[in-house]
């Protein structure tokens, strides 16, 4: 079932929109209408980039010992963008559980 609701359909459910910053960024719309679905989809998938480079990251230091000022700037870009992907998400989850019901 696809998850299409327009902003006011969202905020009648309880919710501010976009709620998170990065929502707005990632946001999927059709015909005026908000594609909750094809939304937690993109960012799922940018979160799963995040946390593979994090990962690449911590395997890199524990290959070769560099420090992590080597690297810094973009780790916490990284775990930055993680965590908030992480809440965005819940955000975006919570909105469909409650449809669901």
């Amino acid at each position: 079932m696809a998850h299409k609701l327009t902003v006011t359909d969202i905020k009648h459910l309880g919710f501010d929109w976009p709620g998170y910053p990065l929502i707005e960024k990632y946001c999927v719309t059709e015909n005026g209408k908000i594609d909750l679905d094809e939304t937690l989809e993109k960012m799922q998938s940018s979160r799963a980039y995040h946390k593979k480079q994090l990962n690449d990251a911590y395997a890199f230091k524990r290959q070769t010992g560099a420090d992590y000022s080597d690297f810094s700037d973009r780790f916490d870009d990284y775990a930055r963008m993680e965590r908030q992907l992480g809440e965005a998400i819940t955000y975006i989850e919570k909105i469909i559980g409650v449809i669901g019901k």
